[in-house]
């Protein structure tokens, strides 16, 4: 009977003890437990989203080993870098989440992740194709992720591919469209927002709407006018320093292939200073119109195309219509030609194979 008795309250101390451990787990934080072989005590950086914006923190590891602690009551994206930038992996956590990783530092493809479903699916999917979406065309990367999220509408794992992985330049309406077939659930705020937003502002009306003339200062204090109506085309390049040789060759080629009349061709100027500018185009012998605009991208004669980044071009015509936006002067230099063809006095640039992304 004694025994028997013991035997029960020995039951129940183990099954006390059990709760007491569950309920020591902290519900006011995050923590990742990373075993990185090859990293010694190397410093890490882990960068995570919080409602006040970017949050940075460092840590120590000893022989690869360190514990990262962070809070955050809504999912969040996190992301670990050494302390020269490498990234090391990403992931989605939010308090109380317990997760462990573990890789070789030389070996991308050794990541693993447990403790939280949807980063170890995304992180799983990321290695599996290491080789593809280090190696592969954009178009070839964002096909197969457009097949992940299509297939994992439900899961974070697929907001995670979207927003560390897709190659969203000259993408962005397919950016969009993927973004809103991910069910609201699988896309916290905290995870996407930063994100949906750079997408959203490139499909904007007013940013891919009609453009409209502008005014830009000439290197001769002279003033250089954009007019989409009085030529067949337009393309606009958009600069902040000097130019490779390449792209000044492939300028210069496609200005004395189509006569004036037909193609009007503006370089604008994004440099943070009049000074900057004279010097990125000082050793220029260009025959198409450059211009230097104060405020750069926020300056007030092209606000609303929302420039995202340089070098980029857009291609639009005599209505002001867009017909191409991206940083690929190959794709706007194809498209200028192919819609002007009939028009080419001269083409002596070799036709080679691009990685950009085909016309839409």
């Amino acid at each position: 009977m004694n025994k028997s008795r013991n035997i029960l309250w020995f039951l129940i101390t183990l099954l006390m003890a059990g709760m007491v451990m569950t309920s020591c787990k902290n519900d006011e934080e995050f923590v990742i437990n990373c075993d990185i072989n090859g990293l010694g005590n190397h410093g890490l950086e882990m960068v995570y989203f919080t409602r006040g914006g970017i949050t940075k923190q460092s840590f120590h590891p000893v022989d690869g080993k360190v514990e990262l602690k962070a809070s955050s009551a809504q999912p969040t994206m996190v992301e670990v870098f050494t302390l020269d930038g490498e990234l090391l992996f990403s992931c989605v956590a939010t308090n109380g989440d317990e997760i462990k990783v573990k890789m070789n530092l030389d070996d991308p493809r050794s990541l693993t992740l447990t403790g939280q479903d949807a980063s170890r699916d995304f992180t799983a999917y990321v290695t599996e194709h290491d080789s593809l979406l280090r190696n592969g065309t954009d178009a070839e990367v964002n096909r197969m992720i457009a097949e992940a999220v299509r297939s994992n509408p439900a899961s974070m794992a697929s907001t995670l591919l979207m927003v560390t992985r897709f190659r969203t330049d000259g993408y962005e309406l397919l950016a969009d469209s993927l973004l809103n077939e991910i069910a609201p659930d699988a896309r916290p705020r905290l995870l996407v927002e930063a994100y949906a937003s750079a997408v959203g502002e490139q499909v904007s009306t007013s940013t891919r709407g009609e453009i409209r003339s502008f005014t830009l200062r000439n290197a001769k204090d002279t003033v250089v006018r954009y007019t989409p109506g009085m030529h067949s085309y337009t393309l606009l390049v958009f600069s902040d320093s000097r130019k490779p040789d390449s792209v000044t060759d492939r300028l210069a080629d496609l200005r004395k292939t189509l006569k004036n009349r037909r193609l009007q061709m503006v370089e604008v100027s994004l440099a943070p200073d009049s000074a900057t500018w004279a010097t990125s185009i000082s050793k220029d012998s260009a025959e198409w119109l450059q211009g230097w605009v104060p405020g750069g991208s926020a300056a007030t004669q092209i606000r609303r195309l929302s420039i995202p980044r340089t070098p980029y071009y857009i291609v639009s015509d005599s209505l002001g219509h867009q017909h191409y936006r991206g940083t690929s002067l190959y794709t706007a230099d194809t498209i200028v030609r192919s819609r002007l063809k009939a028009y080419i006095v001269k083409d002596i640039v070799a036709t080679k194979a691009d990685s950009a992304p085909a016309v839409r």
